[in-house]
Protein backbone atom coordinates (compact mmCIF):
# COMPACT_ATOMS: atom_id res chain seq x y z
CA UNK A 1 0.00 0.00 0.00
CA UNK A 2 3.01 2.30 -0.24
CA UNK A 3 2.04 3.51 -3.43
CA UNK A 4 -1.74 4.29 -2.09
CA UNK A 5 -2.24 7.96 -3.71
CA UNK A 6 -4.13 9.46 -0.40
CA UNK A 7 -4.97 8.99 3.23
CA UNK A 8 -6.60 5.59 4.03
CA UNK A 9 -7.91 3.32 6.72
CA UNK A 10 -9.30 -0.12 6.84
CA UNK A 11 -13.40 0.09 8.19
CA UNK A 12 -15.83 -1.80 8.67
CA UNK A 13 -19.30 -1.72 6.60
CA UNK A 14 -22.77 -2.59 7.95
CA UNK A 15 -25.83 -1.38 5.71
CA UNK A 16 -28.67 0.50 7.46
CA UNK A 17 -30.95 -2.57 7.90
CA UNK A 18 -27.63 -4.61 9.11
CA UNK A 19 -28.11 -7.17 6.82
CA UNK A 20 -25.25 -6.90 4.77
CA UNK A 21 -21.86 -6.33 6.38
CA UNK A 22 -18.08 -7.14 5.46
CA UNK A 23 -14.59 -5.90 7.76
CA UNK A 24 -11.80 -4.38 6.95
CA UNK A 25 -12.38 -3.07 4.01
CA UNK A 26 -9.70 -0.63 2.36
CA UNK A 27 -11.26 3.22 2.45
CA UNK A 28 -10.31 6.66 1.62
CA UNK A 29 -11.76 10.55 1.65
CA UNK A 30 -10.83 12.70 -1.30
CA UNK A 31 -10.00 15.71 -0.67
CA UNK A 32 -10.79 16.93 -4.32
CA UNK A 33 -11.18 15.85 -7.66
CA UNK A 34 -7.37 14.97 -8.31
CA UNK A 35 -7.31 12.98 -5.24
CA UNK A 36 -10.25 11.04 -6.66
CA UNK A 37 -9.36 10.20 -9.79
CA UNK A 38 -5.78 9.48 -8.57
CA UNK A 39 -7.23 6.77 -6.32
CA UNK A 40 -9.37 5.80 -9.13
CA UNK A 41 -6.68 5.05 -11.70
CA UNK A 42 -4.61 3.70 -8.85
CA UNK A 43 -7.54 1.34 -8.77
CA UNK A 44 -7.16 0.11 -12.22
CA UNK A 45 -3.41 -0.15 -11.96
CA UNK A 46 -3.58 -2.55 -9.24
CA UNK A 47 -6.54 -4.40 -9.95
CA UNK A 48 -8.68 -3.16 -7.69
CA UNK A 49 -12.73 -2.50 -7.96
CA UNK A 50 -13.77 1.18 -6.91
CA UNK A 51 -16.95 1.33 -4.87
CA UNK A 52 -18.40 4.39 -3.59
CA UNK A 53 -20.25 4.54 -0.10
CA UNK A 54 -22.42 7.28 1.51
CA UNK A 55 -24.72 6.76 4.09
CA UNK A 56 -24.96 3.31 3.86
CA UNK A 57 -28.90 3.62 3.88
CA UNK A 58 -29.73 0.87 1.33
CA UNK A 59 -30.67 -2.94 1.10
CA UNK A 60 -29.44 -4.23 -2.17
CA UNK A 61 -25.86 -5.15 -1.76
CA UNK A 62 -25.06 -2.61 -4.74
CA UNK A 63 -21.39 -1.78 -2.78
CA UNK A 64 -20.67 -5.71 -1.00
CA UNK A 65 -22.53 -8.68 -0.98
CA UNK A 66 -22.21 -10.99 2.25
CA UNK A 67 -19.13 -13.69 2.29
CA UNK A 68 -17.23 -11.76 -0.62
CA UNK A 69 -13.44 -11.70 -0.70
CA UNK A 70 -13.31 -7.63 -0.07
CA UNK A 71 -9.74 -7.48 -0.09
CA UNK A 72 -9.35 -5.90 -3.55
CA UNK A 73 -11.97 -3.13 -2.58
CA UNK A 74 -11.33 0.56 -2.28
CA UNK A 75 -14.36 2.37 -0.97
CA UNK A 76 -14.65 6.01 -1.65
CA UNK A 77 -16.77 8.00 0.83
CA UNK A 78 -17.73 11.34 -0.53
CA UNK A 79 -19.46 12.39 2.07
CA UNK A 80 -16.73 14.26 4.26
CA UNK A 81 -15.27 16.46 0.84
CA UNK A 82 -17.59 15.93 -1.92
CA UNK A 83 -20.45 18.36 -0.41
CA UNK A 84 -20.29 22.01 -2.30
CA UNK A 85 -23.37 23.08 -3.44
CA UNK A 86 -23.95 25.86 -5.81
CA UNK A 87 -27.66 27.56 -6.55
CA UNK A 88 -28.37 29.53 -9.73
CA UNK A 89 -31.79 31.18 -9.56
CA UNK A 90 -33.82 31.93 -13.14
CA UNK A 91 -36.53 34.06 -12.10
CA UNK A 92 -38.71 31.43 -9.62
CA UNK A 93 -36.76 28.20 -10.44
CA UNK A 94 -33.47 27.53 -11.01
CA UNK A 95 -30.15 25.09 -11.29
CA UNK A 96 -28.10 23.61 -8.78
CA UNK A 97 -25.29 22.49 -8.82
CA UNK A 98 -23.85 19.45 -6.46
CA UNK A 99 -21.06 17.30 -5.64
CA UNK A 100 -22.64 13.73 -5.00
CA UNK A 101 -21.28 13.52 -1.13
CA UNK A 102 -24.03 15.95 0.01
CA UNK A 103 -27.13 14.44 1.59
CA UNK A 104 -30.63 15.03 0.63
CA UNK A 105 -31.38 17.16 3.54
CA UNK A 106 -28.42 19.78 3.29
CA UNK A 107 -29.49 20.05 0.01
CA UNK A 108 -32.99 20.84 0.38
CA UNK A 109 -32.00 22.88 2.93
CA UNK A 110 -30.08 25.04 0.86
CA UNK A 111 -32.78 24.98 -2.03
CA UNK A 112 -35.10 26.55 0.35
CA UNK A 113 -33.03 29.27 1.40
CA UNK A 114 -33.37 30.25 -2.93
CA UNK A 115 -36.72 29.54 -2.48
CA UNK A 116 -36.10 26.44 -4.37
CA UNK A 117 -37.65 23.00 -4.23
CA UNK A 118 -38.52 19.87 -5.55
CA UNK A 119 -41.87 18.36 -6.00
CA UNK A 120 -41.12 14.92 -4.33
CA UNK A 121 -38.43 13.31 -2.96
CA UNK A 122 -37.11 9.92 -1.08
CA UNK A 123 -38.75 10.12 2.74
CA UNK A 124 -35.32 9.89 4.69
CA UNK A 125 -32.70 13.31 5.00
CA UNK A 126 -29.56 10.68 5.16
CA UNK A 127 -29.39 9.99 1.56
CA UNK A 128 -26.20 10.87 -0.72
CA UNK A 129 -27.42 12.94 -3.75
CA UNK A 130 -25.13 10.50 -5.55
CA UNK A 131 -26.60 7.51 -3.75
CA UNK A 132 -30.54 8.77 -4.56
CA UNK A 133 -29.62 9.13 -8.13
CA UNK A 134 -27.39 5.81 -8.66
CA UNK A 135 -30.97 4.23 -7.89
CA UNK A 136 -33.73 6.35 -9.21
CA UNK A 137 -34.63 7.42 -5.54
CA UNK A 138 -38.51 8.90 -5.21
CA UNK A 139 -41.25 9.98 -3.42
CA UNK A 140 -45.27 10.29 -4.02
CA UNK A 141 -46.55 12.52 -6.69
CA UNK A 142 -48.81 13.05 -9.43
CA UNK A 143 -50.74 15.55 -10.82
CA UNK A 144 -54.10 16.40 -9.00
CA UNK A 145 -56.88 16.53 -10.99
CA UNK A 146 -56.32 19.75 -13.69
CA UNK A 147 -53.47 20.30 -11.97
CA UNK A 148 -50.49 22.09 -14.31
CA UNK A 149 -46.60 21.29 -14.44
CA UNK A 150 -44.53 23.76 -12.78
CA UNK A 151 -41.42 25.07 -15.06
CA UNK A 152 -38.43 23.05 -13.94
CA UNK A 153 -40.65 20.51 -11.77
CA UNK A 154 -41.15 16.59 -12.58
CA UNK A 155 -43.33 14.51 -11.58
CA UNK A 156 -40.84 11.30 -11.77
CA UNK A 157 -37.86 10.24 -10.02
CA UNK A 158 -34.80 12.74 -8.73
CA UNK A 159 -33.03 11.51 -11.92
CA UNK A 160 -35.12 13.52 -13.90
CA UNK A 161 -34.14 16.56 -12.85
CA UNK A 162 -30.58 16.22 -14.28
CA UNK A 163 -29.34 18.46 -16.51
CA UNK A 164 -25.88 17.48 -16.52
CA UNK A 165 -23.32 15.24 -14.98
CA UNK A 166 -19.70 15.04 -14.51
CA UNK A 167 -18.91 11.18 -14.75
CA UNK A 168 -15.34 9.75 -14.15
CA UNK A 169 -14.45 7.74 -17.68
CA UNK A 170 -12.14 5.40 -19.17
CA UNK A 171 -10.27 7.87 -21.81
CA UNK A 172 -8.67 5.69 -24.30
CA UNK A 173 -6.68 8.13 -25.67
CA UNK A 174 -4.84 8.93 -22.47
CA UNK A 175 -4.96 5.31 -21.01
CA UNK A 176 -6.51 6.41 -17.93
CA UNK A 177 -9.79 7.55 -16.17
CA UNK A 178 -10.65 11.33 -16.13
CA UNK A 179 -14.21 13.28 -15.47
CA UNK A 180 -15.86 13.86 -18.29
CA UNK A 181 -19.01 16.26 -18.57
CA UNK A 182 -22.64 14.96 -20.05
CA UNK A 183 -25.47 16.90 -20.90
CA UNK A 184 -29.13 15.86 -20.53
CA UNK A 185 -29.03 15.48 -24.75
CA UNK A 186 -26.45 13.52 -25.30
CA UNK A 187 -27.87 10.16 -25.73
CA UNK A 188 -24.87 8.73 -24.08
CA UNK A 189 -26.17 10.50 -20.69
CA UNK A 190 -29.07 8.10 -20.40
CA UNK A 191 -26.64 5.40 -19.31
CA UNK A 192 -25.92 7.52 -16.09
CA UNK A 193 -29.09 8.71 -15.00
CA UNK A 194 -29.86 6.23 -13.11
CA UNK A 195 -26.45 3.58 -13.28
CA UNK A 196 -27.28 1.32 -10.36
CA UNK A 197 -23.56 1.60 -8.94
CA UNK A 198 -22.38 0.77 -12.60
CA UNK A 199 -20.72 4.13 -13.01
CA UNK A 200 -19.33 6.98 -10.36
CA UNK A 201 -20.71 10.29 -10.71
CA UNK A 202 -18.70 13.37 -8.98
CA UNK A 203 -21.24 16.40 -9.80
CA UNK A 204 -24.53 17.15 -11.15
CA UNK A 205 -26.62 20.14 -12.00
CA UNK A 206 -30.44 19.60 -11.49
CA UNK A 207 -33.48 21.45 -12.44
CA UNK A 208 -35.50 22.75 -9.54
CA UNK A 209 -38.77 24.35 -9.56
CA UNK A 210 -39.67 27.71 -6.79
CA UNK A 211 -40.84 26.35 -3.46
CA UNK A 212 -44.16 25.35 -2.42
CA UNK A 213 -45.87 25.40 1.16
CA UNK A 214 -47.62 21.90 1.69
CA UNK A 215 -49.71 20.85 3.65
CA UNK A 216 -50.25 16.88 4.47
CA UNK A 217 -53.06 15.43 6.55
CA UNK A 218 -52.85 12.25 8.12
CA UNK A 219 -56.02 10.08 8.53
CA UNK A 220 -56.56 6.86 10.23
CA UNK A 221 -60.44 6.28 10.11
CA UNK A 222 -59.99 4.87 6.25
CA UNK A 223 -60.90 1.08 6.06
CA UNK A 224 -58.57 -0.83 3.63
CA UNK A 225 -61.57 -2.27 2.33
CA UNK A 226 -62.60 1.57 0.87
CA UNK A 227 -59.16 2.37 -0.40
CA UNK A 228 -58.56 -0.43 -2.34
CA UNK A 229 -62.09 -1.11 -3.36
CA UNK A 230 -62.96 -1.09 -7.17
CA UNK A 231 -66.75 -0.78 -6.55
CA UNK A 232 -67.61 2.86 -8.27
CA UNK A 233 -70.06 3.87 -5.71
CA UNK A 234 -66.76 3.93 -2.73
CA UNK A 235 -66.27 7.16 -2.20
CA UNK A 236 -62.68 7.18 -0.17
CA UNK A 237 -60.79 5.21 -2.32
CA UNK A 238 -56.91 5.51 -3.31
CA UNK A 239 -57.62 7.28 -6.57
CA UNK A 240 -60.30 9.74 -5.11
CA UNK A 241 -57.25 10.99 -2.64
CA UNK A 242 -54.69 11.41 -6.02
CA UNK A 243 -57.66 13.17 -8.12
CA UNK A 244 -57.77 15.20 -4.97
CA UNK A 245 -54.10 15.87 -3.63
CA UNK A 246 -51.64 14.19 -6.48
CA UNK A 247 -49.67 13.17 -3.20
CA UNK A 248 -50.87 9.77 -1.28
CA UNK A 249 -48.92 7.26 0.91
CA UNK A 250 -50.56 4.39 2.47
CA UNK A 251 -48.74 2.64 5.47
CA UNK A 252 -50.62 -0.51 6.39
CA UNK A 253 -49.50 -2.82 9.09
CA UNK A 254 -50.71 -6.16 9.32
CA UNK A 255 -53.65 -7.39 10.84
CA UNK A 256 -55.43 -4.45 10.72
CA UNK A 257 -58.16 -2.86 8.99
CA UNK A 258 -57.45 0.99 9.24
CA UNK A 259 -53.88 2.14 7.00
CA UNK A 260 -51.84 5.39 8.19
CA UNK A 261 -53.28 7.23 4.79
CA UNK A 262 -50.70 10.43 4.64
CA UNK A 263 -51.93 12.92 1.56
CA UNK A 264 -50.01 16.03 0.33
CA UNK A 265 -51.58 19.30 -1.00
CA UNK A 266 -50.00 22.07 -2.50
CA UNK A 267 -51.25 25.38 -0.21
CA UNK A 268 -49.87 28.56 -0.20
CA UNK A 269 -51.66 30.36 2.57
CA UNK A 270 -52.14 29.13 6.00
CA UNK A 271 -54.57 26.54 6.81
CA UNK A 272 -55.44 27.85 10.48
CA UNK A 273 -56.90 24.04 11.76
CA UNK A 274 -52.80 23.23 10.67
CA UNK A 275 -50.08 22.74 12.70
CA UNK A 276 -47.01 25.03 11.12
CA UNK A 277 -43.72 23.41 11.19
CA UNK A 278 -40.44 24.93 10.21
CA UNK A 279 -38.57 21.42 10.12
CA UNK A 280 -38.32 18.11 8.89
CA UNK A 281 -39.35 14.08 10.59
CA UNK A 282 -42.93 15.39 12.36
CA UNK A 283 -43.77 11.96 13.40
CA UNK A 284 -41.33 11.41 16.91
CA UNK A 285 -43.40 8.60 17.92
CA UNK A 286 -42.12 6.63 14.68
CA UNK A 287 -38.92 7.70 15.04
CA UNK A 288 -38.30 5.44 18.23
CA UNK A 289 -39.87 2.39 19.26
CA UNK A 290 -41.77 2.25 22.59
CA UNK A 291 -41.19 -0.49 25.18
CA UNK A 292 -44.51 -1.35 24.73
CA UNK A 293 -43.69 -2.74 20.98
CA UNK A 294 -39.87 -3.49 21.30
CA UNK A 295 -40.82 -6.06 24.03
CA UNK A 296 -43.31 -7.69 21.50
CA UNK A 297 -40.76 -7.65 18.93
CA UNK A 298 -38.25 -9.40 21.36
CA UNK A 299 -41.32 -12.38 22.18
CA UNK A 300 -41.31 -12.66 18.62
CA UNK A 301 -37.64 -13.22 17.96
CA UNK A 302 -37.74 -15.84 20.67
CA UNK A 303 -40.54 -18.59 19.04
CA UNK A 304 -43.46 -16.63 19.26
CA UNK A 305 -44.58 -15.25 15.92
CA UNK A 306 -48.18 -15.92 16.54
CA UNK A 307 -47.65 -12.26 18.58
CA UNK A 308 -47.59 -10.65 15.46
CA UNK A 309 -51.01 -9.86 14.91
CA UNK A 310 -50.84 -7.94 18.02
CA UNK A 311 -47.69 -5.98 17.01
CA UNK A 312 -49.49 -4.88 13.72
CA UNK A 313 -52.52 -3.84 15.76
CA UNK A 314 -49.56 -2.28 18.25
CA UNK A 315 -48.27 -0.09 15.54
CA UNK A 316 -50.32 1.12 14.46
CA UNK A 317 -52.12 2.41 17.38
CA UNK A 318 -48.74 3.62 18.51
CA UNK A 319 -49.32 6.09 15.11
CA UNK A 320 -53.56 6.98 16.06
CA UNK A 321 -52.19 8.12 19.46
CA UNK A 322 -48.75 9.58 18.44
CA UNK A 323 -50.69 11.94 16.05
CA UNK A 324 -52.78 13.06 18.44
CA UNK A 325 -50.37 13.34 21.20
CA UNK A 326 -47.60 15.25 18.36
CA UNK A 327 -50.54 17.32 16.74
CA UNK A 328 -48.83 16.11 13.76
CA UNK A 329 -52.05 14.93 11.92
CA UNK A 330 -52.42 18.02 10.16
CA UNK A 331 -49.32 19.86 8.95
CA UNK A 332 -47.80 23.11 7.37
CA UNK A 333 -44.92 24.11 5.95
CA UNK A 334 -41.58 24.64 3.39
CA UNK A 335 -42.02 20.90 0.94
CA UNK A 336 -38.61 19.85 2.65
CA UNK A 337 -40.37 20.08 6.15
CA UNK A 338 -43.36 17.13 4.95
CA UNK A 339 -41.18 15.56 2.41
CA UNK A 340 -38.26 14.12 5.13
CA UNK A 341 -40.07 12.34 7.31
CA UNK A 342 -37.96 8.91 7.83
CA UNK A 343 -34.88 9.17 10.73
CA UNK A 344 -32.19 6.75 10.48
CA UNK A 345 -33.54 5.87 14.50
CA UNK A 346 -36.82 4.45 12.79
CA UNK A 347 -37.67 0.46 13.03
CA UNK A 348 -34.84 -1.20 10.80
CA UNK A 349 -36.81 -3.20 7.92
CA UNK A 350 -36.21 -5.46 5.06
CA UNK A 351 -38.16 -4.63 2.07
CA UNK A 352 -38.89 -5.90 -1.69
CA UNK A 353 -39.84 -3.19 -4.49
CA UNK A 354 -41.66 -3.26 -7.11
CA UNK A 355 -42.92 -0.56 -9.32
CA UNK A 356 -45.84 -1.53 -11.56
CA UNK A 357 -46.13 0.61 -14.48
CA UNK A 358 -49.32 1.41 -16.32
CA UNK A 359 -52.07 3.56 -16.87
CA UNK A 360 -53.96 6.46 -14.17
CA UNK A 361 -57.20 5.08 -14.64
CA UNK A 362 -55.52 1.12 -13.64
CA UNK A 363 -54.67 2.54 -10.52
CA UNK A 364 -57.70 1.61 -8.65
CA UNK A 365 -57.50 -2.12 -10.13
CA UNK A 366 -53.91 -2.62 -9.50
CA UNK A 367 -54.24 -2.17 -6.33
CA UNK A 368 -57.39 -3.94 -5.37
CA UNK A 369 -55.73 -6.72 -6.95
CA UNK A 370 -52.34 -6.63 -4.95
CA UNK A 371 -53.83 -6.32 -1.82
CA UNK A 372 -56.26 -8.99 -2.03
CA UNK A 373 -52.88 -10.97 -3.27
CA UNK A 374 -51.67 -10.20 -0.01
CA UNK A 375 -54.39 -11.06 2.07
CA UNK A 376 -54.85 -14.08 0.95
CA UNK A 377 -50.79 -15.46 1.04
CA UNK A 378 -51.03 -13.72 4.26
CA UNK A 379 -54.36 -16.22 5.29
CA UNK A 380 -52.36 -19.05 3.87
CA UNK A 381 -49.50 -18.57 5.99
CA UNK A 382 -51.24 -17.90 9.17
CA UNK A 383 -52.77 -21.23 8.64
CA UNK A 384 -49.50 -22.90 8.60
CA UNK A 385 -48.61 -20.99 12.01
CA UNK A 386 -46.33 -19.00 10.10
CA UNK A 387 -46.38 -15.00 9.88
CA UNK A 388 -43.90 -14.00 7.39
CA UNK A 389 -44.77 -10.42 7.18
CA UNK A 390 -44.25 -8.24 10.70
CA UNK A 391 -44.23 -5.00 8.88
CA UNK A 392 -46.37 -2.49 6.92
CA UNK A 393 -47.19 -2.80 2.97
CA UNK A 394 -45.83 0.92 1.60
CA UNK A 395 -47.65 2.01 -1.42
CA UNK A 396 -46.35 5.40 -2.61
CA UNK A 397 -47.67 6.92 -6.95
CA UNK A 398 -45.51 9.09 -9.38
CA UNK A 399 -45.03 9.95 -12.82
CA UNK A 400 -42.64 8.35 -14.89
CA UNK A 401 -39.58 9.93 -16.13
CA UNK A 402 -40.44 11.65 -18.62
CA UNK A 403 -37.74 13.83 -21.25
CA UNK A 404 -40.52 16.11 -21.98
CA UNK A 405 -40.40 17.49 -18.24
CA UNK A 406 -36.47 18.90 -18.51
CA UNK A 407 -35.69 21.95 -19.28
CA UNK A 408 -33.09 20.61 -21.62
CA UNK A 409 -34.02 20.18 -25.44
CA UNK A 410 -34.04 16.84 -27.21
CA UNK A 411 -32.95 15.46 -23.34
CA UNK A 412 -32.79 11.63 -22.91
CA UNK A 413 -34.78 10.05 -20.55
CA UNK A 414 -32.79 7.50 -18.42
CA UNK A 415 -32.16 4.05 -19.80
CA UNK A 416 -32.10 2.22 -16.71
CA UNK A 417 -34.79 3.93 -14.31
CA UNK A 418 -37.41 1.85 -12.65
CA UNK A 419 -40.18 4.56 -14.11
CA UNK A 420 -38.66 4.87 -17.78
CA UNK A 421 -41.72 5.53 -19.90
CA UNK A 422 -42.52 2.63 -21.90
CA UNK A 423 -42.53 3.41 -25.74
CA UNK A 424 -44.37 0.94 -26.85
CA UNK A 425 -47.48 2.37 -24.74
CA UNK A 426 -47.54 6.25 -24.41
CA UNK A 427 -50.77 5.51 -22.57
CA UNK A 428 -48.63 4.56 -19.81
CA UNK A 429 -48.55 7.13 -17.52
CA UNK A 430 -47.97 6.33 -13.60
CA UNK A 431 -45.69 4.17 -11.77
CA UNK A 432 -47.13 2.51 -8.49
CA UNK A 433 -44.58 1.59 -6.21
CA UNK A 434 -45.33 -1.19 -3.81
CA UNK A 435 -43.15 -2.39 -0.90
CA UNK A 436 -43.57 -5.13 1.67
CA UNK A 437 -41.80 -4.53 4.93
CA UNK A 438 -40.44 -7.15 7.50
CA UNK A 439 -37.95 -8.00 9.85
CA UNK A 440 -34.71 -9.70 9.02
CA UNK A 441 -34.48 -12.73 8.83
CA UNK A 442 -38.40 -13.69 10.01
CA UNK A 443 -38.70 -17.00 9.12
CA UNK A 444 -40.57 -17.72 5.47
CA UNK A 445 -40.24 -14.15 4.44
CA UNK A 446 -37.65 -15.13 1.12
CA UNK A 447 -40.32 -17.78 0.61
CA UNK A 448 -43.29 -15.44 0.82
CA UNK A 449 -41.48 -12.41 -0.86
CA UNK A 450 -40.36 -15.02 -3.79
CA UNK A 451 -44.33 -16.39 -4.09
CA UNK A 452 -45.20 -12.79 -4.01
CA UNK A 453 -42.77 -12.02 -6.67
CA UNK A 454 -44.06 -14.67 -8.86
CA UNK A 455 -47.43 -13.20 -9.00
CA UNK A 456 -46.76 -9.40 -9.82
CA UNK A 457 -44.39 -10.22 -12.50
CA UNK A 458 -46.83 -12.32 -13.99
CA UNK A 459 -50.28 -10.82 -12.94
CA UNK A 460 -48.97 -7.39 -14.47
CA UNK A 461 -48.29 -7.70 -17.72
CA UNK A 462 -49.19 -7.37 -21.66
CA UNK A 463 -51.21 -4.52 -22.27
CA UNK A 464 -52.50 -4.15 -18.69
CA UNK A 465 -48.84 -3.08 -16.85
CA UNK A 466 -45.55 -4.07 -16.62
CA UNK A 467 -43.00 -4.50 -13.80
CA UNK A 468 -39.81 -3.51 -12.92
CA UNK A 469 -37.69 -3.83 -9.81
CA UNK A 470 -36.79 -1.11 -7.42
CA UNK A 471 -33.17 -0.75 -7.47
CA UNK A 472 -32.57 -0.14 -3.80
CA UNK A 473 -34.89 -2.87 -2.34
CA UNK A 474 -35.32 -6.61 -2.27
CA UNK A 475 -36.17 -8.95 -5.48
CA UNK A 476 -34.59 -11.49 -7.63
CA UNK A 477 -35.47 -14.00 -4.81
CA UNK A 478 -35.60 -17.86 -4.03
CA UNK A 479 -36.61 -18.97 -0.81
CA UNK A 480 -33.43 -19.06 0.60
CA UNK A 481 -32.35 -15.05 -0.22
CA UNK A 482 -33.33 -11.97 -2.50
CA UNK A 483 -31.24 -10.82 -5.62
CA UNK A 484 -30.42 -14.60 -6.68
CA UNK A 485 -33.14 -15.93 -8.99
CA UNK A 486 -31.61 -16.19 -12.48
CA UNK A 487 -34.77 -15.99 -14.22
CA UNK A 488 -35.46 -12.49 -12.82
CA UNK A 489 -31.83 -11.14 -12.89
CA UNK A 490 -31.37 -12.81 -16.41
CA UNK A 491 -35.00 -12.34 -18.29
CA UNK A 492 -37.25 -10.46 -16.48
CA UNK A 493 -35.14 -7.50 -15.37
CA UNK A 494 -34.10 -7.02 -18.75
CA UNK A 495 -36.43 -7.72 -20.73
CA UNK A 496 -38.56 -4.58 -18.81
CA UNK A 497 -36.44 -2.36 -19.80
CA UNK A 498 -36.84 -3.51 -23.65
CA UNK A 499 -33.78 -5.84 -23.93
CA UNK A 500 -33.33 -7.22 -27.87
CA UNK A 501 -36.39 -4.60 -29.14
CA UNK A 502 -34.27 -2.57 -31.36
CA UNK A 503 -33.87 0.86 -31.19
CA UNK A 504 -36.53 0.68 -28.51
CA UNK A 505 -33.64 -1.42 -26.75
CA UNK A 506 -32.77 0.89 -23.24
CA UNK A 507 -31.16 -2.30 -21.42
CA UNK A 508 -28.36 -2.91 -24.08
CA UNK A 509 -27.71 0.49 -24.54
CA UNK A 510 -26.59 1.34 -21.27
CA UNK A 511 -24.39 -1.58 -20.64
CA UNK A 512 -22.81 -0.82 -24.11
CA UNK A 513 -22.24 3.06 -22.92
CA UNK A 514 -21.39 1.95 -19.26
CA UNK A 515 -18.99 -0.95 -20.84
CA UNK A 516 -17.95 1.78 -23.32
CA UNK A 517 -16.82 4.77 -20.12
CA UNK A 518 -15.87 1.14 -17.79
CA UNK A 519 -13.90 -1.37 -19.97
CA UNK A 520 -11.99 -2.27 -16.87
CA UNK A 521 -14.53 -2.86 -14.40
CA UNK A 522 -13.12 -1.16 -11.99
CA UNK A 523 -16.79 -0.09 -11.10
CA UNK A 524 -18.66 -2.90 -10.43
CA UNK A 525 -19.77 -4.55 -7.61
CA UNK A 526 -21.41 -8.94 -6.88
CA UNK A 527 -24.50 -7.27 -7.83
CA UNK A 528 -23.89 -5.44 -11.18
CA UNK A 529 -21.70 -8.61 -12.15
CA UNK A 530 -24.88 -10.40 -12.00
CA UNK A 531 -27.54 -8.19 -13.03
CA UNK A 532 -24.93 -6.81 -16.40
CA UNK A 533 -22.72 -9.58 -16.49
CA UNK A 534 -19.81 -8.12 -16.13
CA UNK A 535 -16.59 -9.96 -16.21
CA UNK A 536 -14.66 -10.55 -13.36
Amino acid sequence: MNTFPVGYEYVNFVNWSKEISGNHILTCYPQNTDELLAVINWAHENKYCVRPVGIKHNWSPLVIANGEDNSNVVLIDLTRKFKNISINKVGEHGYVTAQTGVTMQALLTELEKKKLGFYATPAPGDLTLGGVLAIGGHGTCIPAKDEPLAEFASFGSVSNSVVSLKAVVWDQARSKYELKEFTRDNAESSAFLVHVGRAFISEVTLQVPRNRRLRCQSYVNVTAADLFSTASTTKNTFSHFLDLCGRVEVIWFPFTEKPWLKVWKQEDSFPKVSKPVNGPFNYPFSDNLPVKISDIIKKINNGHPELIPTLGKAQMELVSIGLGATVSADLWGWSKDLLLYVKPTTLRVTANGYAIITKRSNIQNVLHDFTKKYEEMVADYQRKNSFPMNGPIEIRVTGLDSAKESAVANAIAPDLSAIRPVESHPEWDVAIWLDILTMPDTPDANKFYSEMEKWIFSHYAGDYATVRVEWSKGWGYTSQAAWQDKTVLEVNIPRSFNAGAGNNDSWNHACNVLNKYDPHNVFSSPLTKAVFKQKS
